[in-house]
């Protein structure tokens, strides 16, 4: 199966080490293949995850659990 992309909208304004710290925290979730803050659009932040392992309200949940606020926004 292929995997599948969420954006989630990251509410705090983080600087460019808090967002990569914040993508290698998101990476380690279980599912998690890739999650990116662009420079370009710093509040949204898109996360692959495959969707036999974890579901989208799992990957939100584990942004939140990472110290931001955050919705999801919708997929790719």
């Amino acid at each position: 199966m292929t995997n599948t992309e969420v954006v989630v909208h990251i509410n705090e304004d983080l600087q460019k080490e808090q967002r990569e710290l914040l993508s290698q925290k998101v990476c380690k979730l279980e599912g998690v293949v890739s999650a990116e803050l662009p420079d370009q659009q710093p509040h949204l932040m898109i996360v692959g995850y495959n969707p036999e392992t974890t579901k989208s309200l799992q990957v939100l949940d584990g942004v939140k659990n990472s110290g931001v606020h955050a919705q999801l926004v919708g997929w790719l």
